[in-house]
């Protein structure tokens, strides 16, 4: 488990003592001190490339949860792959969601906020969706905003899918999964 959620906290404090080094280094032509700032550049480098290795459990389930984004977007079968055996409705929400929705080419996702649970077999992803979309029977319905918390348990090697909930873009209110619209 690495120490840090992203790179740039350790790489900003060796950015820092790097440039300490070199000032110290101008001021008195030491070795030591450019040592020092060549040595803190250096382990910047070592920091950008572990970090980049090393894929924390909440990293894992967040890329899940993208991909099943995407995928749900292009209306690829795979995207079923996420819900758990489980959790059997979900799976069939999510058939029925594809086939009733067109989601167009500017879906963002924002706002991920993953936790932990039950000793690390359970994982809660927060985020939000927002998309240009048209729903069969009504149409082109413009710009909609999605809040979901989706329940990850570990199964295998992979994290699936086996409870949602969906929240109200503004307030802290459950909302129907299939609901037609926040407002």
């Amino acid at each position: 488990m690495w120490f840090t959620e992203d790179p740039w906290p350790p790489m900003l404090i060796c950015g820092l003592v790097g440039l300490l080094g070199v000032g110290w280094w101008t001021s008195s032509r030491r070795v030591a001190h450019l040592a020092i700032a060549v040595g803190a550049l250096v382990l910047g480098g070592i920091v950008y490339v572990v970090e980049g290795a090393i894929i924390t459990p909440a990293e894992a389930v967040e890329q899940s949860v993208i991909d099943l984004c995407w995928e749900f977007q292009r209306k690829d079968a795979r995207a079923l792959e996420h819900f758990s055996q489980t959790a059997p409705e979900l799976s069939t929400m999510c058939q029925a969601a594809m086939n009733m929705v067109e989601v167009d080419d500017d879906l963002r996702l924002t706002d991920f906020q993953t936790r932990e649970s039950n000793n690390g077999s359970r994982m809660t992803c927060h985020f939000r969706a927002n998309a240009s979309m048209s729903v069969q029977g009504f149409g082109r319905v413009g710009h909609q905003p999605l809040r979901l918390e989706l329940t990850l348990a570990k199964e295998g090697d992979s994290w699936k899918i086996i409870a949602v909930r969906r929240l109200h873009p503004l307030k802290d209110e459950e909302m129907d999964v299939m609901a037609r619209s926040a407002g």
